[in-house]
């Protein structure tokens, strides 16, 4: 079973995702270019937001610190510092990740879980390890074997069980993701605009002229439409079989996913547009669709609707056209919530008051249902 989320949002004149040029990410689509937001600025906001850890409670832990963490957490266990301090390393290097001085060599995605589960491994087989880092024996070589069977169940950490990692030193710990995220695209041809800025110096003569610096920020206005898909069997795999927490871990993303927006310039521009279309659609069985060519041609504002409605009753028109030509066989739930009016067609019937009766839609529909 797969769930899909088209959403569209519309911007206030913003800056939220920059290339290394300092300007909005952009693209071509439909052979106009396009204000673009990346998918991995979109997950990173999904993962970030508050929702998010509410309602799951477990996420996971990008770092580098590795060894700090376990170092702590055996020395508050009761063992000896120096010891410690020389099992931890040889452990790490061996069983994960090689070290650049005290960090490791990657950034690493872990759960908190596996982190703890980590501290047990080495609390387990303290003499084996001590023995090994005192005599350099391969003690320690036997017991990362052991812990690399016990690791490739996974994480109960929500965000790598939807988003996926990559351990390219230690692949057996790879998760494949569960979800699917494009990237943002406008809806509209963009426009880039380029804000002059200068600030003065407060304690400058009153008869100097002259700005204490000056610079130039890029920035744009645009209707996004966003795409995603959770699969719904990977997800709990993902999660070790845990059918309730691959219920809740929907719920964390589909509640983030609305409500999370990307940071940059945020305290410049402040551009806190939530969506104005939110489009779900739960499939039993066939492949996921994503919408994106509703807005092949650039969808342009009329002077008795927003660009925000027009862009709205694109999607619509075009999910009557894939339906018409497709059908909708394995189609259990397809909920669209708008904030404001449009002039839907084959959606109609299908519009719920509120986000909360979306969210319901959805998780009615999905096949493996857990009691409240």
């Amino acid at each position: 079973m797969k769930v899909e989320l088209h959403i569209i949002q519309n911007f206030a004149p913003s800056c939220l995702n920059r290339d290394d040029t300092n300007t909005p990410k952009d693209c071509e689509f439909g052979g106009h270019r396009r204000a673009r937001i990346s998918s991995q600025c979109i997950k990173r906001s999904i993962r970030r937001d508050d929702v998010f850890g509410e309602t799951v409670g477990k996420v996971g832990i990008r770092t580098k610190l590795l060894v700090r963490q376990l170092i702590d957490r055996l020395t508050d266990a009761g063992k000896d510092a120096k010891e410690v301090e020389s099992v931890v390393p040889a452990f790490v290097t061996n069983f994960i990740s090689k070290l650049d001085k005290d960090k490791t060599a990657v950034l690493l995605y872990l759960g908190d879980d596996e982190i703890e589960r980590m501290k047990d491994i080495i609390l387990g087989h303290w003499s084996q390890l001590i023995a090994s880092t005192d005599k350099a024996g391969k003690e320690i070589d036997e017991v990362c074997k052991e812990a690399t069977k016990e690791f490739k169940g996974g994480s109960k950490a929500a965000d790598i069980a939807l988003f996926g990692r990559m351990m390219a030193e230690h692949p057996d710990l790879a998760v494949e993701a569960s979800c699917q995220v494009a990237h943002a695209i406008s809806t509209n041809k963009v426009v880039m605009d380029m804000d002059f800025y200068t600030a003065v110096d407060d304690l400058q003569l009153q008869e100097e002229s002259g700005a204490g610096m000056m610079g130039v920020i890029g920035f744009n206005s645009s209707c996004f439409y966003r795409y995603s898909m959770v699969d719904m069997e990977m997800l709990k795999e993902n999660l070790g079989g845990d059918e309730e927490l691959a219920v809740r871990t929907l719920e964390a993303f589909l509640r983030a996913s609305v409500a999370a927006i990307p940071t940059g310039k945020q305290n410049s521009m402040a551009a806190q547009n939530p969506p104005d279309a939110i489009f779900a659609v739960v499939r039993d069985n066939g492949a996921p669709v994503s919408l994106a060519n509703a807005f092949a041609v650039p969808v342009r504002p009329t002077k008795d609707k927003s660009l925000t409605q027009v862009s709205i009753e694109a999607m619509d028109e075009y999910w009557g056209k894939l339906t018409k030509v497709y059908g909708e066989n394995g189609i259990e739930a397809r909920p669209i919530c708008l904030v404001g009016e449009a002039e839907l067609d084959p959606l109609k019937d299908q519009r719920v008051n509120s986000f909360e009766e979306l969210l319901k839609r959805v998780e009615d529909a999905v096949s493996f249902k857990v009691a409240k």
